[in-house]
């Protein structure tokens, strides 16, 4: 069976290999993966399968031949193709490719302007696999090229005019000496033709690839991606300073017929293929190293691609840090040395920045020439210690570093200096027998072995969290109870361990790189954010940041991958009963103008100082109806009393008073709908049993209702704050500042539960729905919103919220947030809740 071709787009950087990709899109062309989105740079985006660019860019850095820097006008080593780096990169481009050619039903591109130059690599990969292979190369004025990566790469890589004609010569001769090396068929791709002749262009295109038949839609939806405004590098001042030989190898890539012959790969101008020629840096003026790191910051950094070995006996110093720290030990395990998980520490001549390696006796060393001393840096000093710093760094035969802009300063002052890829293959350093010895690990740090398969909280969690835990441990266990996820390990006094010596420092790092293999998963406690040296741990991933607080259930829930939700339902009205009733004799005659709802729960010691406020509104003819959630104190009780004695009162406002019970606790979002739907009111104020209302509350919000237009639901004061000592809203004068608006509601609840409420509305949206742990209100005021109704804002302060540990907010919804978020989210797709987001998961 035949497959479909794969088109390889190449060409030099800047040359239009993007327009091209684009086009091959739009034209019906499969482009596989992921691919890097625009910038400032190519609006439209780049057409690069992201993996396959990662790939490639990190290979031609191992080879030392980073395509912006000096050394990528070089010609490629000999032998590259059989490099490890390359054979490498092989093995990950093959199974890239081999996924996307079992899924591909007709033609489909690759576009990277790297491949130009790792060109050979590809035909080896298309042949094992069998695919068929066409080159697309995009050719483009050299004079455009030059000042494009000029204007770009000058300031980051110190790209010039010299430089960027070298890369433009090699890029399209390399391409064209393999393909016919290959015998592969090729097409040149004029850029400055998709402006003069786009229509041309594509017949030509179409003409060249039989197997591309377009529609007419897809022809237009192509020259509609062409767009002369983001050609900004036309012919300039530059032509006259292209080289005779490159603008003459242009000429002869636009002829038609192509010729047969072509220049040799050498450039015939400056930049010989010698070694790079290093940007000037001295080591007698150290002054001028952090210059010379600023400018070279965007480089690459050679990386070892060869395994090293070490000596029978070896020192390994650490500059910029000590072996007592934990990053040290956790980089050194990232090395590639593969007999560094073999050696023995002789702690007894190690001292705080130099540890004394030994290989086990009758062990046979690799190589005729092993590494006696090695050293991690991790710094550049200060001016008046540079001096003893490269000194000491200049008497060792390798030295690794985590940071690429040092590792070229180090090379460009002739130390054998290699970049140590944080990511790389473990070498066993960190399960060293005196890493992970149990008995040391309680004899001099005092810590058991991590737990297997427990979630791992490392430093002080908080408060809450603790008291959550507590909590947890205290509560009897139900034996027909599912399991609430791993158990949870807590060490907070993690971050106080005292390491005074290298051997401290090796297990402790041993214990947490343990910690990481064995446990559900590392937790950072106390911070926003896991220290940044856990990313080195051999499983990252392990790693969760831990906002302060954080619940135990939900830290569970992330770790699972299923984050809490909150559940939400709509519930049935209880059973009812009915404890007082009472109307004025004229009600069928002159209806209740307004409404007071309040739902009591519990609150058998605030509730008479609700009521009190309600007695007191300036507002008349008004109903109060009280709904008693199955209280276990005696509210209801407390309610009935206070119902007697100011009907036996005179000058209060109510023309109905109602008090109901439910049968069985059904929640606050129930209690509402059921004091709601026995209203008579249009207009009802939902009043919190632990809050009060100042007395023009219901008039001045009436009067505004009243003069409002239908789809006006809602109507909410200004609430002034009374907070407890110690609460977290002592600070706060006023709570829900914000006038109602859609806008503001997208992002976080901003109109208390405090507010006037149409009856009608709320009856058309279903009322309120349960949802646990709390926010029934800004669930409700969603689905207003969503109905076409919204609310305004009155601007007087008419109400008191009282801020305490005993509420619903303190109780259960702020340990909720997360779950909450996310149930809302779910509930209303056009809210953007950040805490929605499972940071960390």
């Amino acid at each position: 069976m035949s497959r479909p071709p794969l088109l390889l787009v190449v060409g030099m950087h800047r040359s239009g290999t993007s327009l091209l990709g684009g086009i091959l899109q739009r034209l019906g062309v499969e482009l596989p993966g992921e691919t890097i989105a625009g910038d400032q740079n190519n609006p439209e985006g780049y057409f690069e399968w992201d993996a396959v660019v990662a790939l490639q860019e990190r290979l031609l850095i191992d080879l030392q031949r980073w395509w912006p820097a000096e050394e990528g006008t070089l010609a490629l080593p000999e032998g590259w193709l059989q490099h490890p780096a390359t054979r490498q990169a092989y093995v990950q481009l093959l199974a890239l490719l081999a996924a996307a050619r079992d899924q591909q039903q007709g033609l489909w591109a690759i576009k990277d302007p790297r491949s130009s130059r790792l060109l050979p690599l590809w035909v080896e990969l298309c042949r094992e696999l069998a695919i068929p292979l066409r080159l697309l190369l995009a050719v483009r004025d050299p004079a455009e090229v030059v000042t494009s990566l000029v204007r770009r790469d000058g300031p980051l890589v110190g790209m010039d005019a010299n430089r960027a004609q070298q890369l433009w010569w090699r890029h399209n001769l390399e391409v064209i000496s393999a393909a016919q090396q290959a015998d592969l068929p090729w097409l040149v791709v004029d850029f400055d033709r998709w402006f003069q002749a786009p229509e041309q262009q594509l017949e030509a295109l179409e003409q060249a690839l039989p197997d591309l038949r377009p529609s007419p839609q897809q022809l237009q939806q192509a020259l509609a991606l062409i767009k002369p405004q983001h050609r900004r590098s036309l012919r300039p001042k530059q032509a006259s300073k292209v080289q005779g030989s490159v603008r003459r190898l242009h000429r002869r890539l636009m002829r038609q017929p192509l010729p047969h012959r072509w220049p040799a790969l050498r450039p015939p101008f400056g930049g010989a293929d010698s070694a790079m020629a290093q940007s000037t840096v001295s080591a007698d003026r150290p002054e001028d190293w952090f210059d010379w790191l600023s400018a070279h910051r965007c480089f690459p950094a050679p990386r070892l691609t060869e395994k090293v070995h070490l000596a029978q006996h070896c020192l390994l110093n650490v500059c910029g840090a000590t072996w007592l720290e934990l990053k040290p030990h956790l980089l050194l395990q990232h090395l590639p040395i593969p007999t560094l998980g073999q050696c023995q520490v002789d702690f007894l001549h190690s001292i705080t920045h130099q540890l004394r390696l030994e290989l086990p006796a009758g062990h046979v060393v690799a190589t005729s020439n092993p590494v006696e001393r090695l050293a991690l840096n991790l710094e550049l000093p200060p001016l008046k210690r540079s001096a003893d710093w490269l000194a000491h760094l200049q008497g060792h035969q390798l030295i690794m570093d985590p940071e690429p802009a040092r590792v070229l300063l180090l090379r460009a002052l002739g130390l054998p200096a290699w970049w140590l890829d944080p990511e790389a293959e473990v070498n066993g350093w960190l399960q060293l027998p005196q890493a992970v010895d149990h008995h040391q690990w309680g004899a001099r740090l005092g810590l058991m072995p991590p737990p297997e398969g427990q979630l791992q909280v490392l430093g002080p969690a908080g408060a809450g969290f603790e008291r959550a835990l507590t909590q947890e441990m205290a509560s009897p266990v139900d034996p027909g109870a599912q399991p609430s996820g791993p158990a949870i390990a807590y060490w907070p006094g993690w971050p106080e361990l005292v390491i005074d010596n290298p051997a401290a420092g090796l297990l402790r790092a041993g214990w947490l790189q343990a910690a990481a293999l064995r446990g559900a998963r590392l937790v950072c406690g106390g911070a926003d954010h896991c220290p940044a040296e856990w990313d080195l741990l051999q499983t990252p991933s392990a790693c969760l940041a831990h906002p302060w607080g954080t619940p135990p259930a939900e830290l569970r829930a992330r770790h699972d991958g299923q984050p809490l939700m909150a559940m939400a339902e709509d519930r049935p009205m209880p059973p009812l009963q009915t404890l007082r009733q009472w109307q004025s004799h004229d009600l069928d005659q002159r209806p209740p103008l307004g409404a007071v709802v309040v739902t009591l729960y519990n609150y058998a010691d605030r509730i008479t100082e609700a009521l009190h406020s309600v007695r007191g509104q300036t507002q008349q003819r008004l109903e109060l109806i009280v709904v008693d959630d199955a209280s276990s104190d005696d509210g209801p009780a407390v309610v009935e009393r206070w119902m007697d004695a100011c009907l036996s009162a005179d000058g209060h406002p109510f023309v109905r008073v109602l008090l109901l019970r439910h049968g069985y606790n059904a929640g606050l979002a129930t209690a509402r709908n059921t004091a709601l739907a026995h209203c008579q009111a249009p207009w009802c104020f939902v009043l919190d049993a632990d809050n009060a209302l100042f007395p023009d509350a219901v008039k001045d919000c009436l009067a505004l209702a009243d003069a409002s237009n239908p789809l006006a639901a809602v109507v909410h004061p200004l609430l002034s704050v009374e907070a407890e000592p110690g609460c977290w809203d002592d600070q706060r004068t006023l709570v829900s500042t914000a006038s109602w608006q859609r806008e503001r509601l997208a992002s976080g609840n901003v109109v208390d539960a405090m507010a006037l409420v149409r009856r009608s509305a709320w009856e058309q949206v279903g009322g309120y729905t349960h949802i646990e742990g709390g926010w029934e209100d800004y669930d409700f005021w969603c689905k207003l919103a969503e109905a076409g109704f919204h609310g305004l804002q009155c601007p007087r302060i008419l109400a008191v919220y009282r801020s305490h540990a005993g509420s619903m907010s303190h109780c259960a919804t702020n340990r909720s947030w997360h779950a909450l978020s996310r149930t809302l989210q779910q509930r209303h797709p056009w809210l953007q809740l950040p805490l929605a987001q499972v940071e960390g998961d």
